[in-house]
């Protein structure tokens, strides 16, 4: 071999050598990055669902004062933002609603116990009642076949259409 052919394989293990020391250097610079990177983020306590959901396992308040009996006429639940979301209500004729809102603030269903009897009545996002289950005076006495009238029953189902006409109600 000459001196020539020497020099070119020992300059070749060299450029091999130092082109492995490049890849593993970059190899290393990119773990410590993802390392500084995931040392940043604030880990919840939990554990990810297949579904790909995040379960948090929440901690119980220690200390907490626990009321035995809680008194109100008015209970207001409201969302993150402050806005009302559910309101409970006892008035002074005995009655007592629950009437829950939509993001926009308009009533979406109430749930109600008034002399009458229960009812619960669902509306639709313009506000409009599309269904009443039980005693409702959204719909009043009717006159029958044989010209006798007759008042709602508390035992009904009732449902309206986009404007607010009857179109089904039994019994």
């Amino acid at each position: 071999m000459t001196d020539l052919e020497l020099l070119s394989n020992r300059l070749r293990t060299l450029e091999n050598r130092f082109r492995r020391i490049k890849t593993l250097a970059v190899i290393a610079c990119i773990v410590v990055a993802a390392l500084g990177i995931m040392g940043q983020v604030q880990r919840l306590p939990g554990e990810v669902l297949p579904s790909g959901r995040l379960r948090v396992e929440t901690q119980p308040i220690r200390n907490a004062t626990v009321e035995a009996e809680l008194r109100s006429q008015h209970f207001v639940l409201v969302d993150g933002t402050g806005k009302e979301r559910a309101s409970l209500v006892a008035d002074t004729a005995g009655s007592v609603f629950l009437v829950m809102f939509d993001a926009a603030g308009k009533t979406r269903a109430n749930l109600s116990v008034s002399n009458d009897g229960p009812s619960l009545v669902f509306y639709d996002p313009s506000g409009q009642a599309r269904m009443a289950l039980g005693s409702t005076t959204l719909v009043g006495s009717h006159v029958n076949d044989n010209g006798v009238a007759e008042r709602a029953p508390s035992s009904s189902i009732v449902l309206f259409d986009r404007a607010g006409k009857l179109l089904f109600r039994t019994p």
